[in-house]
């Protein structure tokens, strides 16, 4: 596959020398070539990809899924916007993979309204979400500040029986710290581990770093030694926090 593996400027050459060989691409071959701008961070190159397309095949919920792709990792969420926008409007029956790749492109843009309005709207459709779906809400809500609404969402997919993951916690106890509530973060660390996921660096991170944000550094200074007795690596953000907090509190640390 085109998108697997090859960097946008090697895949762009073969693409090149498909139409001098005078094979035709198919729509497939178009979104292949846009998935790998998107794997290899050319936005600009993505789109530029898709106008030619839409003068040969017209909008398509597959390559304009991967062109919105491209532009969140680009931080572009107005474009992606944009893209979503004009798809929608085309007729073109909107997949899950548009609705994720949308919602995460306006969450990294700090659209945190539009993205949650994205995910309602999902629902309300009785679209299948997913994981990555709940992931991207669930971000979202860290943006905003929106805690009760995070704690909601992780309730929803037990009650749908979608699996959480380290990233779906990792995502909620960053919320709880942006949110001042190391209380909430510390029961959903303990919940992971009923639900066995194992915590990694980045939720001891976040959960320290909610210790820092509520003058908790006991709390958090316990965490730091935890970390050697359950075999989880520190990193220079652990170290980070945990420095930064015995600088505020040094005659207590």
């Amino acid at each position: 596959m085109i998108s697997q593996g090859l960097n946008p400027s090697k895949a762009l050459e073969i693409f090149d020398e498909m139409k001098r060989e005078g094979v035709r691409p198919t729509v497939v071959t178009f979104s292949a070539l846009i998935s790998a701008c998107e794997k290899g961070q050319q936005w600009k190159l993505a789109l530029q990809v898709l106008e030619e397309m839409k003068t040969t095949f017209g909008p398509n919920v597959i390559a304009y899924s991967a062109a919105i792709s491209a532009l969140s990792k680009g931080q572009q969420w107005e474009k992606a916007w944009e893209l979503f926008c004009e798809i929608e409007q085309s007729g073109e029956k909107l997949s899950v993979v548009t609705y994720n790749a949308t919602m995460t492109a306006l969450e990294k843009g700090l659209q945190w309204e539009r993205a949650l309005d994205l995910f309602d709207e999902m629902k309300f459709k009785n679209m299948p979400v997913t994981v990555v779906s709940y992931g991207s809400a669930i971000s979202a809500c860290e943006k905003g500040y929106q805690w009760r609404q995070c704690l909601e969402y992780l309730d929803e997919m037990t009650g749908r029986k979608i699996a959480k993951n380290v990233i779906i916690f990792g995502a909620a106890i960053s919320c709880m710290e942006k949110s001042c509530r190391a209380d909430i973060a510390f029961q959903l660390m303990e919940r992971m581990k009923l639900e066995g996921v194992r915590p990694n660096v980045h939720i001891y991170n976040s959960a320290i770093s909610a210790c820092a944000r509520c003058k908790l550094w006991q709390k958090g200074f316990q965490l730091f030694k935890e970390m050697d007795e359950v075999g989880v690596k520190r990193d220079v953000v652990t170290y980070n926090a945990v420095l930064g907090e015995c600088h505020r509190e040094y005659f207590k640390c």
